[in-house]
């Protein structure tokens, strides 16, 4: 009878290493929302998150006037809608061109609440 090969296994890691590595994950989170919170309690981060606001609520204003000059709200004619804001307010330097892909991905992202709400008022 020919002799059984023992086959060896990969080495698993261990599940200490894993929790470890969570846990330290974990705790450079907190440190970083930690260091948010203090810098956004400064003068310069209370000027940038009022900026912010600022910012959004112009936005805002705006998507606001051209979904209300739409008669028919379609997916497409929402994207078209925010591709002129967003190109508006790259070409006034309003908003950097780093932040526009961020905004543009946030907009269309909410197409279904902003559908529902039209449907609604209109």
């Amino acid at each position: 009878m020919p002799s059984a090969k023992k086959v060896s296994k990969p080495a698993k890691k261990s599940s200490g290493a894993k929790k470890g590595l969570i846990a330290a994950g974990l705790v450079a989170g907190a440190a970083l929302g930690v260091a948010t919170a203090y810098y956004l309690n400064t003068p310069k981060g209370k000027k940038m998150l009022h900026q912010a606001e600022k910012k959004a609520m112009e936005l805002q204003k705006k998507l606001t006037a051209e979904l209300n000059k739409t008669k028919n709200l379609t997916k497409e004619r929402y994207g078209e809608i925010v591709e002129k804001l967003l190109a508006y307010y790259s070409k006034t330097k309003e908003l950097s061109a780093s932040e526009v892909p961020e905004i543009k991905e946030y907009l269309l992202s909410k197409y279904s609440q902003i559908a529902k709400e039209f449907k609604s008022v209109k």
